[in-house]
């Protein structure tokens, strides 16, 4: 039997506004009482922002997962969601070569023995506006709110319905294709907000990239951080959209197996 751990009279810690007594209440696994209703407002309203993340399945005053009988079908989409999330990270986590980062290995660790946490933390996944399907929008650590707030819902396209669909392994699907710096001639090395990819150089001069109209962008041959290069022979070997466009290289895995 679960020990209760709150007064009748204690607010409840979702809407500050009235006791757990004042309103259909549910004690979840872990012990706590929250407002059934405010519960599931949290829960519909799912999380802030692009960026999946899954805070608000966890009980606010213990950050367990939040579990009872009256929450299963509201939380069942989530769960598939969570499970989806959770292969896709922990897949590019092995291919990342991460499995065994001191962030997962060293006892005392914030991730320690939870590669689980540590992927679904470090990479920022997002839905599809077309396919309503998560993908990989790269690490969590550019996923820088201001930016990724002035982007429209419709900007958030996976691969898959993005005009990249020539390029879709036929093996490996979406996850791993390789792209060109959308500011340059060069091969992408960072993935950010969901939306761009970025070379070193330009992933370190974003700010200033980002804010740039198209039409003040360098053509092919573009060098990196806005410099026009010389000559009409892209850096790339290839015919590629104008500079500002996204655009997909082919397979990663393909072309790391086709070197070995």
């Amino acid at each position: 039997m679960t020990v209760l751990k709150q007064r009748h009279d204690d607010v409840c810690v979702i809407c500050f506004t009235s006791s757990i007594s004042a309103a259909p209440s549910i004690q979840l696994a872990c012990g706590h009482v929250l407002h059934l209703h405010c519960t599931k407002r949290v829960i519909a309203a799912r999380w802030d922002g692009p960026r999946i993340t899954f805070r608000f399945t966890l009980c606010p005053l213990c950050q367990k997962a939040m579990e009872h009988p009256l929450l299963t079908d509201i939380l069942k989409p989530i769960r598939i969601l969570y499970d989806e999330v959770k292969r896709m990270a922990l897949t590019r986590l092995k291919y990342d070569g991460l499995q065994n980062t001191e962030s997962i290995s060293t006892p005392g660790a914030p991730f320690y023995q939870d590669p689980e946490g540590f992927s679904i933390n470090k990479y920022a996944y997002y839905i599809c506006f077309q396919c309503q399907k998560p993908y990989f929008g790269g690490e969590a650590r550019c996923d820088e709110q201001d930016f990724v707030e002035n982007h429209k819902k419709e900007d958030f396209v996976c691969a898959r319905c993005s005009q990249s669909n020539s390029q879709i392994c036929a093996k490996h699907g979406i996850d791993y294709l390789e792209y060109k710096c959308r500011y340059c001639c060069s091969m992408a090395r960072f993935h950010c907000f969901g939306t761009t990819h970025f070379c070193d150089a330009c992933h370190t001069n974003h700010t200033h990239l980002t804010q740039l109209p198209k039409d003040k962008l360098p053509r092919c041959p573009a060098g990196p951080v806005g410099k026009q290069l010389e000559g009409s022979a892209c850096p790339l070997g290839i015919s590629h959209p104008p500079t500002g466009d996204e655009f997909a290289l082919g397979c990663g895995l393909c072309n790391d197996l086709m070197s070995f």
